[in-house]
């Protein structure tokens, strides 16, 4: 009995000799990827409002987020530099009063700014016309915790160009047509140098457009096909709240959604930001980004 054992003893060691070098020579398991978060706002701060309202607005938004996107803010393009660099965020609010209205502003804590841009997209009623020419205006970032590269894209879609989902034939609408297009060809081009979120005030309602289908708007353009492609805070989350603008939903924040294998960043969740002067609400969407 003692040798049978000292034999299983001496057997079971080498056994567990030969198992561990095995295990020594297989490669590890991938360790799981870290994520660390940020949040992408769009706010429409009405133009009329008072120094004292759009403040509070600006100041409220900021609060909540990271980076944001605003719309009607051009004839503050003075005001937001000072603000800009008196709270150390980044400002992008080029040219006159209508091309600097789709602003946006990025922590400096949390972001490196590497490029940026501005693309006229049309005159809504013709040349000089009410309402004014639309820009879709960009910015490329380097988000610092994860080192990965964040083009913001901010746009506002001229008004009344729908009901019910359905298009007003109207000059404007063509021109918000183009707007949209716009949008997507630039979020085509900037995926392939990574991340992308768009925001804005599309003047589109999520529910009625998503209805009616129109293959001009941000449902059939934006939303509908395949993967990848963009995907709306309402698309993935369902609409909260009464509305945006009113009972609709028409502010928005999109990302560029891969495939699973090949995705990145996710947007986790969005809440609608109430309590502003604007006769809009606030969207705050919130990221996560493998580091």
């Amino acid at each position: 009995m003692r040798r049978t054992t000292n034999w299983s003893a001496r057997a079971l060691g080498a056994l567990a000799s030969v198992l561990a070098l095995g295990a020594a020579l297989l490669p590890a398991a991938p360790a799981t990827a870290a994520s660390v978060t940020f949040r992408a706002a769009t706010l429409n701060i009405y133009y009329g409002l008072s120094q004292a309202d759009f403040a509070h607005d600006l100041n409220l938004i900021a609060s909540k987020a990271d980076l944001v996107g605003l719309n009607e803010v051009g004839n503050r393009k003075a005001f937001l530099e000072t603000w800009a660099a008196d709270n150390g965020w980044w400002l992008y609010a080029p040219g006159g009063t209508n091309q600097a209205g789709e602003a946006l502003i990025a922590k400096k804590s949390m972001f490196d700014v590497l490029d940026r841009g501005s693309i006229f997209v049309c005159d809504t009623n013709g040349p000089g016309e009410v309402p004014p020419a639309r820009y879709n205006n960009w910015v490329k970032y380097r988000h610092k915790a994860s080192g990965r590269n964040v083009t913001h894209i901010n746009a506002h879609a001229v008004a009344s160009i729908e009901t019910a989902g359905q298009p007003q034939d109207l000059p404007r609408t063509r021109c918000a047509e183009a707007q949209f297009q716009g949008l997507k060809d630039l979020a085509v081009d900037k995926q392939a140098e990574g991340q992308v979120i768009v925001s804005g005030d599309l003047n589109v309602d999520f529910s009625a457009d998503r209805s009616y289908g129109y293959a001009k708007f941000p449902w059939q353009v934006f939303e509908a096909n395949e993967l990848p492609n963009l995907r709306s805070n309402y698309n993935l989350y369902g609409e909260k709240g009464t509305g945006t603008h009113g009972n609709r939903h028409i502010d928005y924040v999109y990302f560029w959604k891969r495939l699973p294998e090949y995705q990145v960043m996710w947007m986790t969740g969005y809440d609608v930001v109430g309590g502003t002067s604007s006769d809009h609400n606030g969207v705050v969407a919130t990221f996560s980004v493998q580091s």
